[in-house]
């Protein structure tokens, strides 16, 4: 559905504070709907991350009418899919099926939204497969660097953790934790439903404010949250695991928020530097000309605050050193030198000519919608992006570049066998080093969970991920 217009995201406020919202799309007999909390992981207690994603979940594991099995199969015979989740700045809780079947997808959304009973033995059941998975990852060397790269740079945030949280937080976790998270969080004034179909949105509104529209909770404060620092001088972290035979590199700083009004000049800047694939500069360099890697990249997460700006790759151990001096090069060359006028053409018809992609199947269309009513961006932004995309001038880029690629001003993160580069990276700065195992150890609970099921006990996983990626 392209050009998207503002006219065609119907949008009302019910008396209880809930927003609905609709956009019509009648080429497929489909209904996508989707109930966003703005409320997300940042929210997590202190020592229990990950309890807004386990949240979300137990949304979908039995409520007051329907246990999770009964749940499944009502889903299942209308040949639906629904999935809840939780990331940065949001929950979600979705269903795609037919849009014949709007009014039961709806009501089976609002029945899980309104009367979940958060079960022990399916708290517990979640809580261990979660554990499972995360005990699994230990062993990959770029999940390690991935999370402490982000948890160094958004240090002193709520931000610094895994939205999955980690291993000891979810043995952490007890029985009243999701539903004293989803009593202090969930609430109409934070909760929009958006309904994307072969739809009327007269019946839409109306049938909503039926389900939802007496739902009452005031939920907590919208409290500000603390903000990140931007690194000031060099701080290397190396973690030692000497059975490897490449190294993952992580080099970070902060980015910008997702309501910058510079976010589309930065997002053109970054696809120039890192994250256009081959015919980006670190690709070009990296790979093309050094040969030290099969993939390096850039990449940037928007938000309430300034997320992570990364630059990622691996490489085999005895070119560690090499391709951190290219990178550090590269940046000061990047931000010093400017772009090409070729290079700012071709990375402007990439996000020209892709746009209408993004906006092709309804799901795709929520996730774009969505993120502009969360962060509270004019739906306008939809209709104007090309054009806005086309104004981008290397001025634009080159002033970012300066403002943004500090060399000297970084998080460096190396997974590797540290006794390979450990003492020239000292050359660049203040080295911490830590063993593998420390990173990875899988700590005894405090209390020692009921991992006891009851006679009966089921589960049934929904779908993965949510709308924002």
């Amino acid at each position: 559905m392209f050009p998207l217009q503002p006219k065609d995201i119907k949008k009302i406020r019910l008396s209880n504070g809930l927003t609905i919202m609709g956009l019509e799309y009648h080429k497929l007999p489909l209904a996508h709907i989707t109930l966003m909390i703005k409320r997300g992981a940042e929210r997590d207690p202190e020592g229990k991350e990950g309890l807004a994603d386990l949240t979300a979940e137990m949304l979908t594991l039995g409520t007051e009418h329907r246990d999770s099995q009964r749940l499944a199969l009502e889903m299942e015979k209308l040949g639906a899919r629904y999935s809840a989740s939780s990331g940065w700045d949001a929950s979600f809780l979705e269903a795609l099926g037919l849009s014949e079947d709007f009014k039961a997808l709806t009501e089976l959304l609002g029945d899980m939204l309104l009367r979940p009973i958060f079960a022990q033995h399916e708290m517990k059941q979640s809580q261990q497969r979660r554990i499972s998975r995360l005990i699994q990852q230990r062993d990959q060397a770029e999940v390690i660097a991935d999370e402490m790269i982000v948890q160094y740079l958004l240090t002193g945030t709520p931000y610094a953790h895994p939205t999955y949280g980690t291993i000891s937080s979810l043995q952490e976790m007890r029985e009243e934790d999701p539903k004293s998270f989803y009593l202090r969080h969930y609430c109409p004034k934070d909760t929009v439903v958006l309904a994307i179909g072969d739809l009327n949105f007269e019946e839409v509104r109306e049938h909503i404010k039926g389900l939802l529209g007496e739902w009452k909770s005031e939920g907590a404060s919208n409290d500000p949250l603390p903000t990140p620092v931007r690194p000031h001088g060099r701080r290397i972290i190396v973690v030692n695991r000497p059975d490897l035979t490449q190294s993952q590199i992580r080099l970070g700083s902060l980015g910008i928020e997702r309501r910058d009004d510079r976010y589309i000049p930065f997002k053109v800047m970054n696809y120039i530097f890192g994250g256009g694939g081959f015919s980006s500069r670190l690709m070009q360099r990296v790979r093309a000309e050094k040969g030290y890697t099969y993939g390096i990249t850039s990449s940037f997460k928007a938000s309430h605050i300034a997320g992570p700006f990364v630059i990622s790759t691996f490489t085999p151990t005895a070119n560690t050193i090499s391709v951190i001096e290219e990178i550090l090069k590269l940046m000061e060359e990047f931000a010093n030198g400017g772009i090409k006028t070729q290079e700012l053409e071709e990375a402007k018809n990439y996000f020209i000519g892709s746009f209408p992609l993004k906006l092709e199947t309804p799901g795709q269309m929520a996730r774009e919608i969505l993120e502009l009513e969360l962060y509270d961006i004019p739906f306008d932004y939809l209709s104007r992006y090309q054009e806005a995309v086309k104004g981008v001038t290397l001025e634009e880029i080159n002033n970012l570049a300066r403002s943004y690629l500090h060399p000297e001003d970084l998080i460096i993160v190396v997974v590797g066998r540290a006794e390979d580069f450990l003492e020239p990276l000292r050359n660049w700065g203040e080295v911490e080093l830590i063993e593998y195992s420390e990173v990875t150890r899988v700590p005894p609970p405090s209390t020692p969970p009921n991992t006891h099921l009851p006679p009966g006990g089921h589960t049934v996983s929904p779908s993965p991920g949510g709308v924002l990626e």
